[in-house]
């Protein structure tokens, strides 16, 4: 009898030590499922961040490819050059839709929401990179941004010795749907001396990544 009851003790003691062992793996499953969780979102979030920077960067890059533009770009003796360093009105038209050569060329407008629209239509009159000055910038696949970036150029009210430029540019991420937006003042002296930029800001990432993935 005493026989028997040890070994039903004994048998007791190896389902609770095997219960015990049991919970110990569950916890340390659980653990490595979040762990492994945690880190596929920090990765995600590293991917969307460094994609943002990237569609930033491209959105600069347009905005240095405007500054040559206005200064005369690839042909410093054309109708377009003219145009800027005489900030000729009657070419800076509101919907920016002049045509050929004076295209991308916007009359003063207060609101933001129509040069950003402008800037998002794949056919519209923003100006691609390197249209007016002949820079390349390398896109497609492989971490590089899906298309070149654009911007228009928009003739302010300006006194004193110089024409005042806002110019908007929009640059694209590596992601499908990641955009990014700056926006720049830029001074052009009447005499015909170089000019530069007076003041910058991000206009906000225009971003879709997040909510889209």
């Amino acid at each position: 009898m005493r026989r028997f009851s040890f070994m039903r003790q004994r048998q007791r003691q190896g389902g609770a030590a095997l219960l015990t062992a049991l919970i110990l793996m569950l916890a340390v499953l659980m653990t490595g499922i979040a762990s492994t969780r945690s880190a596929l979102q920090n990765a995600r979030a590293a991917g969307h961040e460094r994609d943002r920077v990237l569609a930033l960067q491209m959105a600069d890059a347009a905005l240095f490819d405007a500054e040559h533009d206005i200064e005369g770009g690839s042909a410093p003796g054309s109708a377009r050059a003219a145009a800027f360093a005489a900030g000729q009105p009657g070419v800076f038209e509101i919907g920016c839709r002049g045509g050929t050569p004076y295209n991308g060329l916007c009359a003063h407008d207060p609101g933001q929401e129509r040069h950003a629209a402008i800037l998002a239509e794949d056919e519209g009159p923003a100006v691609v990179f390197g249209t007016f000055t002949g820079s390349r910038m390398p896109d497609g696949e492989a971490g590089l941004q899906l298309e070149a970036p654009r911007y228009l150029i928009e003739l302010m009210p300006a006194g004193g010795d110089a024409h005042l430029y806002r110019i908007t540019a929009r640059g694209a991420g590596a992601m499908q749907h990641t955009w990014a937006a700056l926006q720049a003042y830029y001074r052009k002296p009447h005499d015909g001396t170089p000019g530069r930029r007076v003041g910058w800001r991000e206009l906000g990432n225009w971003s879709e990544s997040y909510a889209s993935n």
